[in-house]
């Protein structure tokens, strides 16, 4: 029975695995769903029984390992979380001269509602500070009709903002490269002044850190995340392994 149910979780895993971005938004929880069945299977397939002796021990020695890296995870994730709702929202700043927008995904090639929220936020900023300028940041995606900054670009002015405040970062591909690559275009366009980064407040607390390793310490305006359960769970969720994977490679000196 306990091979039949191992065998059945992970079909659904495949299944999940092979199911995702079928929805729209739903790439990284299918990721996640299919990877919880696979560790579902490999502990039941673990617990045995099993007649030889190092397998027994096998088995003991892999359940203690998962055991504890569960519990590392979950301490973790307290921890991280904590972090992210500290920074949900933002440090405000009323005289930033400089904001940079992040990209988030385009729906074809119109703002997803994640980033029409962030580009609310911009709008609402640049009409009450005239004198403010934007960069604009994100490529285009596979499944995108044209980059993010171009579409952030074309929805600003057409409510008004005029083109000569938006600088558009066209290469990135991630939230490192929103900010290396920003940080870039600013110093080759002599940009500069007192920043402030525009992104969703799940975001804040990763995009500050980001700068931060560039030594800018720079404001954040939190923009709300879309008012959809599974969208404001996958969101959390898939930013605290973001910010584990941030933290990885800040240890091991990677660059982006």
């Amino acid at each position: 029975m306990k091979k039949k149910t191992a065998l059945g979780l992970v079909i659904l895993g495949a299944a999940a695995y092979l199911s995702r971005g079928v929805i729209r938004g739903t790439a990284f929880a299918m990721q996640l769903a299919a990877l919880i069945c696979w560790m579902a299977a490999l502990i039941l397939w673990l617990t045995g029984p099993f007649e030889s002796p190092r397998m027994k021990r096998f088995s003991h020695i892999m359940l203690t390992l998962i055991a504890a890296c569960a519990a590392a995870g979950l301490v973790s994730f307290v921890w991280i979380e904590g972090l992210i709702f500290g920074g949900r929202q933002g440090v405000p700043m009323d005289d930033a001269d400089i904001l940079v927008v992040l990209g988030a995904g385009l729906w074809g090639d119109q703002p997803s509602p994640m980033l029409t929220n962030r580009l609310e936020t911009t709008l609402d900023y640049l009409d009450k500070h005239p004198g403010c300028i934007a960069v604009l940041s994100g490529g285009q995606g596979s499944d995108e009709l044209r980059s993010e900054a171009s579409a952030m670009a074309a929805w600003l002015e057409a409510r008004g903002i005029d083109p000569s405040r938006l600088y558009l970062e066209e290469g990135s591909r991630n939230t490192a490269q929103n900010v290396k690559f920003s940080l870039a275009l600013m110093e080759k366009e002599d940009l500069t002044g007192k920043i402030a980064v525009v992104s969703s407040e799940f975001h804040l607390y990763r995009a500050r850190r980001l700068f931060m390793r560039y030594d800018r310490v720079v404001g954040a305006l939190p923009a709300p995340t879309p008012d959809n359960l599974f969208t404001r769970v996958n969101s959390y969720i898939r930013e605290y392994f973001s910010i584990v994977v941030m933290g990885a490679k800040d240890i091991l000196g990677y660059s982006e």
